[in-house]
């Protein structure tokens, strides 16, 4: 019997093309006569800037500046490899109400909440280099 040699360079190189887009979609109102309209779509590399974004126009709501928006704002999570789509899913779906109320029921810490003072830090070196952690 004669085996092959197994490579994994055809398989490192498919998983190198594999990642992922976050996807923001507006949706839109039909057109008269009833036509549906595809949504105004915007695409992010991370969840956190795309969640920004889908909560500013979900706060524009449907009486924003631009009227054919619904106020309904996706955020898919794509899954591609390379060009490919390979898997869409839902992550998100807000609108006016679920913005408003979110931004208005966290509490945002201040700069000066997250900071760390220098003589804190020093503290926490000179109590490792007691233990001799360098």
């Amino acid at each position: 019997m004669v085996t092959q040699p197994h490579t994994y360079s055809n398989r490192t190189r498919h998983r190198s093309q594999r990642r992922e887009l976050y996807e923001v979609r507006r949706q839109r109102r039909a057109a008269e006569g009833g036509m549906p309209r595809k949504p105004y779509v915007e695409s992010f590399y991370g969840l956190d800037r795309a969640r920004l974004a889908a909560f500013g126009h979900a706060l524009d709501g449907p009486d924003g500046p631009d009227k054919s928006v619904t106020g309904v704002v996706e955020i898919c999570r794509i899954h591609l490899n390379g060009d490919q789509v390979i898997r869409e899913e839902l992550i998100d779906l807000i609108d006016e109400r679920v913005a408003f109320r979110f931004l208005n029921d966290i509490a945002l810490p201040r700069p000066n909440q997250l900071s760390v003072a220098v003589e804190r830090l020093q503290e926490e070196v000179n109590r490792l280099e007691r233990l001799g952690i360098d």
